[in-house]
């Protein structure tokens, strides 16, 4: 219950810090929305999620030229992981992203970090990576659209262990104002 208090005085913080400059950075933010769906990780039994589980996202995005940072947080209710002896009640993720944007093209790192509540337990995985590509479109002057694939590891020296097998994707929807 204490690290779910911390989690929303962070966004209220960050809601505060957001609202409060929201006239400096008009036209280079976006609110995104999106769903991501999950695999199965063989080789990584911390992770808790199972092949299907979907997560939702809310976030902000700072735009700046063909770059943006996205910080987010993702829900995953009822996640039913083949790693984890019973099923996982919901998934909370804080995400921290710098996405680069070239006409079609979407490519991006990030940092997550996993608040997993199981069987009235709660604790925080371990920081992990992910690099993401996919496409862009965008659908209006203010509205863009996204899909893309996520490949998850913990440390850089993984990335060489690429399996196509644990590629995630996702598709999101963000309003520029």
């Amino acid at each position: 219950m204490l690290a779910l208090k911390w989690i929303l005085a962070v966004a209220l913080l960050t809601s505060v810090c957001v609202c409060t400059t929201f006239a400096q950075m008009a036209k280079q933010s976006a609110l995104t929305v999106g769903v991501r769906q999950y695999t199965d990780h063989p080789d990584d039994s911390s992770t808790p999620f199972g092949k299907g589980d979907l997560s939702y996202l809310l976030a902000y995005e700072y735009h700046e030229g063909s770059a943006f940072w996205q910080c987010g947080l993702s829900y995953t209710p009822h996640a039913t992981s083949t790693s984890m002896v019973s099923q996982v009640e919901s998934v909370v993720t804080p995400q921290l992203r710098l996405v680069f944007e070239e006409n079609l093209l979407v490519l991006g790192v990030g940092v997550l970090k996993h608040y997993v509540r199981q069987n009235d337990v709660a604790h925080w995985s371990d920081l992990y990576w992910e690099v993401e590509a996919g496409l862009h479109a965008s659908l209006s002057s203010t509205v863009d659209a996204r899909a893309m694939a996520f490949y998850t590891f913990k440390k850089w020296g993984d990335l060489g262990d690429f399996d196509t097998s644990e590629v995630e994707f996702g598709l999101d929807l963000a309003y520029r104002f």
